[in-house]
């Protein structure tokens, strides 16, 4: 026989001629035509099945080999027998006295086979490659019924009667795959089961979808929860021989969208399942008693979980409910850090969550701190902390259109008495009159006042709640009319706009309530940080600075922040440069640490203030002064004095007090005409207005 090649591209010396271990006699020839002996295609010897495309041909020998079975790995790993590798062989064993027959499939194994010497465990090259072996893709089909193909019938119903599906053994109904040439139905649903699960009954193994039994399995396969006998598909785990019926490995309240209620039993002392020890599936405890076992989705429980409330309220979070789920692994959440002992959490047990969020607790956290911080049915609120009243905190008064925006240009504020206008340009350093930080263009503000505010506290609402607080808290506009307040939160004197409790006398500041978060990204590093659920003496690690007031933590490394720092502005001004100053965390320097405002050295573990451009290094008090949160000058009166008072940081050089004879080291009022040298402290301003 002489076999017709047809002319065959150049190809380099590498990619033509190739040595495989399957005929080491001779070198393999690459062929990208077809090849016909006596009119006839040629036979792969690695599959028997005949050559089309590409293959390698030896020229001396009646050996060829499909290009892709050439390529076959020596090696693989496969679910259904994932205790030892599979080996690729040539020929089947020839200690095999009645020849070698596929574990999968039970046809004679005659060319290529993957081969356990250890398990004697064997699948040919067909089934050892079978799409849904490897790729969860809902192809379940092909592996069910390899023979022929399934013709699929989207139908709502089947109308001939005693149909079954092979998959579950149910009467066929719904959208379908039959097989024209047998028997053969599966429902779509039946062809989209997963090809890999986990169960709380048999946690140390992942269990694998099986369409028939192993050739090698003698006894019928027996479900291992309902003692049932498997007539169809099959969950297994081939290392303990444990196996789940479709019914019991995926019960409805799994299924289900939304789920349905867990019906909990005591488990049988007669089923095969004689749990001694276990984990529970509700709280993530271990569990030495008699457990109880959801009759549904097979969850193993202690008996004191089953009463757990499905939902709690806890003071340190900040919406109203969070829900205990027993599967965190299906709500997405990237959280894996306990929010209230900052301890890891074991996503493959029960914890509550929040996700609205991603708020997680441990079971016994959450149930231990909701028992000793329970507070009474009339203090229930509806909403949650993000829920604002409706009542907004300004009207408009004109808008301008741009393009198909439409742009809000000046506005009536409830903390001002004249409107305020939208500008972009300012002529020296404002600070917001809200937040009391650097403000930035564009910004609203009063043409007849010194008056601004940036665009974030002109949303501010009027009301909100805060998580700490049962009351609702009033949003207010302190001025010097009034002594300054301290911020419940990180402690410090401010003026400007905060959040009032009269009930309970707390004011907070809009920048710390903004950060009243259970955990916050921060620039200066690089993992999620943690709101402390009770104060911490510990230092913080933007200032050195320790106290007992709240903080962020990260629960990776020793890194903590207190509000202090959280909320340093990220971009600042000072008259000694003309760029931004940017809040820096690492000194990039390493030949001076020298603040170049007041020209002494810095220490370069603490953050500071710079400008790149102009390599300009800052204490961050000598940028914001040492109360970054009280807007200076203005104009005050006092009825002891003739003349306007500027509010002004008091210096070394200032004369003392004239109310009380005293020196005066931070903030006083100094009379605006140079020629006089009236000052007194803030504190003695009394008929100030």
């Amino acid at each position: 026989m002489i076999a017709r090649i047809s002319s065959v591209p150049a190809l380099r010396e590498s990619e033509m001629e190739v040595e495989h271990f399957s005929h080491s006699v001779h070198p393999l020839i690459l062929i990208n035509q077809v090849l016909e002996y006596s009119g006839e295609l040629v036979i792969c010897s690695g599959c028997d099945e005949p050559i089309w495309g590409p293959c390698y041909s030896c020229t001396s020998c009646y050996f060829f080999l499909h290009k892709k079975c050439a390529e076959l790995p020596r090696e693989i790993k496969r679910h259904i027998h994932f205790k030892h590798p599979l080996h690729l062989l040539a020929k089947p064993p020839s200690h095999y006295i009645l020849g070698c027959s596929c574990d999968l499939c039970n046809k004679t194994c005659e060319s290529f086979v993957y081969h356990c010497s250890v398990c004697r465990f064997d699948l040919h090259i067909k089934c050892a490659f079978q799409q849904c072996f490897f790729e969860d893709d809902g192809q379940a089909h092909q592996f069910a019924h390899i023979d022929h193909s399934l013709i699929s019938n989207e139908e709502q119903e089947f109308h001939v009667e005693g149909v079954m599906c092979s998959g579950c053994d149910e009467p066929i109904s719904g959208p379908s795959y039959r097989c024209t040439s047998c028997n053969f139905f599966l429902h779509k649903k039946c062809t989209e089961l997963p090809q890999e699960i986990k169960r709380c009954l048999h946690p140390q193994h992942p269990l694998h979808l099986l369409a028939n039994p192993p050739a090698h399995h003698t006894r019928k396969w027996m479900c291992d929860l309902c003692n049932k006998t498997c007539k169809s598909f099959v969950y297994r785990c081939s290392f303990c021989d444990f196996y789940l019926d479709i019914k019991c490995a995926l019960p409805p309240c799994l299924l289900e969208v939304g789920g349905q209620e867990h019906q909990f039993i005591c488990l049988p002392k007669s089923l095969p399942l004689k749990i001694v020890s276990f984990t529970c599936n509700a709280c993530g405890t271990d569990g030495d008693d008699s457990p109880f076992v959801c009759t549904m989705c097979q969850l193993i429980v202690h008996k004191t979980c089953i009463s757990f409330p499905r939902s709690i309220k806890l003071r340190i979070h900040q919406h109203p409910r969070i829900i205990h789920t027993y599967h965190l692994e299906q709500c997405d959440s990237r959280n894996k850090y306990c929010g209230i002992c900052r301890d890891g959490v074991d996503t493959n047990y029960g914890v509550y969550y929040c996700q609205d969020c991603d708020f997680v607790a441990h079971v016994i956290c959450g149930i231990q701190y909701h028992l000793s911080n329970t507070e009474s049915d009339g203090d229930e609120r509806s909403i949650t902390m993000n829920d604002e009243f409706k009542e907004s905190s300004f009207d408009v008064v004109r808008e301008i259109k741009h393009g198909d925006e439409r742009i809000i240009a000046e506005i009536k504020h409830f903390s001002h008495q004249h409107n305020l206008i939208l500008i972009d340009e300012f002529n020296n350093d404002p600070k917001c009159d809200g937040c009391m930080l650097p403000i930035f263009t564009p910004f609203y503000s009063c043409i007849e006042c010194n008056f601004s505010l940036d665009k974030a506290c002109i949303g501010l609402p009027r009301k909100k709640y805060w998580q700490y607080d049962r009351h609702p808290l009033i949003l207010i506009l302190n001025t010097w009319e009034e002594d300054p307040f301290q911020c419940a939160i990180c402690e410090q004197y401010c003026y400007g706009f905060s959040y009032n409790c009269d009930r309970c006398h707390r004011f907070l500041d809009v920048r710390c309530f903004k950060l009243t978060k259970d955990s916050i990204e921060h620039g200066s590093h690089e993992h999620p940080l943690y709101l402390a659920v009770e104060s911490e003496n510990r230092h913080c690690s933007g200032c050195s600075v320790s106290g007992e007031s709240q903080t962020f933590r990260c629960v990776v490394c020793d890194f903590n922040l207190d509000f202090k720092c959280a909320t340093l502005p990220d971009k600042a001004r000072h008259r000694y440069d003309e760029h931004p100053l940017f809040l820096t965390y690492i000194d990039p320097n390493d030949y001076q640490y020298v603040c170049q405002i007041c020209e002494k050295e810095r220490d370069p573990k603490l953050w500071f203030y710079r400008c790149e451009e102009c390599d300009f290094d800052a204490h961050r008090e000598c940028v914001l002064g040492k109360n970054p949160f009280i807007k200076l000058g203005g104009s005050y009166t006092y009825d002891l004095h003739p003349h306007p008072l500027a509010l002004v940081e008091k210096t070394d050089d200032y004369p003392a007090c004239h109310a009380c004879g005293e020196p005066c080291d931070d903030l006083a009022l100094e009379c605006t005409d140079y020629q006089c040298n009236f000052i007194i402290h803030t504190q003695g301003k009394g008929a100030m207005h």
